[in-house]
């Protein structure tokens, strides 16, 4: 990464980014002074005190955009401290993690939050990776029956199955390995990460292709996917990898910064302005590298 981004990246009017950025780009323990002055000055920040209003609305989303928040800003429960136990243990136990389509990325953000080792946390992680399929993906879980009808033979749904690769990534960065990542890396190898078997040309899912962020249960962008899988030990040089990086270096500006391509109209948090260069997507692409 040149300098100059990385100086842009550590700017103190961001430190969110800039948390990030010290703890998984540069790799800075949890004593390194700049951390130290870095989260206490996001914990004094009015986009913290919003998440932490958000987390504490009745509305389970409103916790579960909270609770994302946190995590893509390099924080852990223990830095939050007793505001975040009490919401996290009260979702848990309202929805019994099934929040439709949002399951997996609600495990992801709770062990890059710091949840593993809580027993419901790490026996519903256990539970619900043994649920792969042959192919390497997970089954869609609608039980509308016109969708998804238990008597036929179904593909993995894609969608579903990214949100599952961003945990296996985040248990991985956590130290902790599960049999079934090599099968779940391999499903999106196969397909050249983004497409379909029967038409290399036609995406899985048109939103894989685009710099989306923050991401939605349903709605990954291509920075967090390629990142994810070179986390898992896919090779810079293999094909897959390579497509991967066209398809991210397609939002890359000539002064080597990303721009971001889309965004839900009420995100977990405000990360920049969709059509302009920006901070997190710059981030990803350089961890993915």
């Amino acid at each position: 990464m040149d300098e100059n981004i990385l100086e842009w990246l550590l700017e103190e009017d961001t430190p969110e980014v800039r948390l990030r950025t010290l703890k998984e780009f540069q790799k800075r323990g949890g004593d390194d002074p700049e951390v130290i002055a870095c989260k206490s000055s996001l914990l004094r920040s009015k986009m913290y005190e919003r998440g932490l209003k958000k987390l504490k609305k009745d509305k389970r989303w409103d916790k579960f955009d909270a609770i994302m928040a946190f995590a893509e800003w390099g924080l852990t429960r223990n830095e939050i401290g007793g505001d975040i136990d009490e919401e996290v243990f009260s979702l848990i136990q309202c929805t019994g993690f099934k929040m439709m389509c949002g399951e997996p990325y609600l495990l992801r953000n709770l062990v890059k939050l710091g949840y593993y080792q809580v027993d419901m946390v790490k026996d519903e992680i256990g539970c619900m990776l043994g649920k792969i399929k042959e192919d390497g993906g997970f089954g869609c879980i609608s039980s509308n029956k016109k969708i998804n009808d238990p008597k036929k033979p179904h593909k993995s749904c894609a969608r579903l199955t990214v949100e599952y690769l961003l945990l296996a990534a985040e248990l991985r960065l956590a130290g902790i390995a599960y049999g079934c990542e090599r099968a779940l890396a391999d499903y999106f190898i196969r397909r050249n990460i983004f497409y379909r078997m029967d038409d290399r040309k036609t995406p899985m899912v048109d939103v894989m292709l685009e710099t989306f962020y923050p991401s939605d249960p349903i709605k990954v962008g291509v920075q967090n996917i390629v990142y994810a899988l070179r986390v898992l030990g896919c090779p810079v040089e293999s094909e897959a990898m390579q497509e991967g990086y066209k398809a991210l270096n397609r939002y890359r500006l000539d002064n080597g910064r990303y721009i971001l391509s889309g965004s839900k109209s009420v995100p977990a948090f405000k990360a920049g302005k969709v059509g302009e260069e920006n901070k997190w997507i710059t981030l990803y692409a350089y961890m993915a590298q």
